[in-house]
């Protein structure tokens, strides 16, 4: 990795932009806040005047999600594979509007009216984002799957946990994403939302034909990272007296066994938690792998290592094409793997190895 730069500060692309996204780019959040109501109005005018997407004849086929804990570099990853002309993601400009309906639109209005703001998420982790930048939709994720956002007890679901309405509604959602990459080729799913990584049965149960890409990261750093999330997240709730979180906290770890416990014991802002939650994570996946169809793992260390390797072995494996050399898009974003804008102080590693020995031994992490 190279020594940290300074990022561009926040750019619109004209006035219109300006005016429309700037409370919305400056209120920046997991579960994104209403639109203002102009907005809101014209892509629910454009979309039921001229936008209204059909999407009988799409088929969900062979879906890919990356799997992993916060900080793993699954951000990274997905958008890296999601320059592949197959395939079809959750933007942005999307994930603000809660009625799939309208996703169509929005992106319509995005492209033809030029309506972006490009800059640095508001977790401020050198990750530039706009409109048309992959987004985890975790709004989305979260009211299909019934997600109770305060509960740190173990999530563990099956498609028979679910109401048919929230299945389909789910089918619907994601065939609307598709919709909107009809015109370029794209048809093929990707999502990364760290809090599925406890539901990879779930979306194997209602996606058989799934492809499950997981990303692990050296556990003595995801565990420092997590707690810089996890005051970044309530930072951003308050900032932002977010109609959910303003009062209790949006704790961004997965759901896995001891959890609670842990919590409880030693507190949410504490590496011991973190490195419990790491280790427990992985263990999960080690427990649940045998039932999984298609499964790719891959060390982050090794995508930075090796990216153009790396992430082809992942095209072959989800039955893409690998992209030749040329392509801008990917070969900036591969050019870019590794590079800096901040720059960590961690510690406590020794914490860390005593909770999460065997599972960093297990990844080459600890000899």
């Amino acid at each position: 990795m190279v020594e940290p730069t300074a990022l561009k500060t926040d750019q619109y692309r004209n006035l219109a932009s300006r005016l429309l996204l700037s409370r919305q780019w400056k209120n920046q959040h997991l579960i994104p806040l209403e639109q203002p109501l102009p907005l809101k109005m014209l892509v629910r005018a454009i979309s039921l005047s001229m936008m209204r997407g059909k999407i009988d004849d799409i088929q969900i086929k062979a879906p890919i999600f990356i799997i992993g804990t916060p900080r793993c570099g699954s951000t990274m990853l997905q958008e890296i594979l999601s320059t592949h002309e197959d395939i079809a993601y959750f933007t942005h400009a999307m994930d603000v509007f809660v009625d799939p309906r309208t996703f169509k639109a929005a992106d319509w209005l995005r492209r033809t009216l030029r309506l972006d703001v490009r800059g640095e998420r508001y977790l401020k982790d050198s990750v530039m984002v706009d409109g048309s930048s992959p987004s985890e939709a975790m709004r989305f994720w979260g009211e299909c799957l019934k997600f109770e956002p305060f509960s740190l007890a173990p999530r563990r679901m099956r498609a028979s946990d679910l109401q048919q309405q929230d299945i389909d509604r789910l089918y619907d959602g994601i065939k609307h994403v598709i919709d909107c990459f009809r015109e370029s080729g794209g048809h093929r799913f990707l999502n990364k939302s760290p809090a599925l990584l406890t539901e990879i049965l779930l979306l194997q149960d209602l996606f058989p034909d799934a492809r499950f890409v997981y990303l692990v990261r050296d556990g003595r750093m995801v565990a420092n990272s997590l707690l810089k999330l996890y005051r970044l997240q309530r930072e951003q709730d308050l900032k932002t007296r977010h109609p959910y979180f303003k009062d209790q906290a949006f704790v961004p770890y997965p759901r896995v066994t001891g959890l609670s416990e842990h919590a409880a014991q030693y507190g949410l802002e504490d590496v011991r938690t973190t490195a419990h939650v790491w280790d427990a994570s992985v263990k999960f996946i080690n427990e649940v792998r045998p039932q999984i169809r298609h499964f790719h793992e891959v060390r982050y260390e090794d995508v930075l290592a090796n990216p153009r390797s790396e992430i082809n072995r992942i095209f072959k494996f989800c039955g893409l094409p690998k992209i030749k050399r040329g392509k801008p898009k990917l070969d900036g974003l591969l050019a870019k793997v590794g590079v800096l804008h901040h720059k960590n102080s961690y510690g406590s590693f020794d914490v860390v190895e005593s909770i999460a020995g065997d599972s960093l031994r297990q990844y080459g992490y600890l000899s």
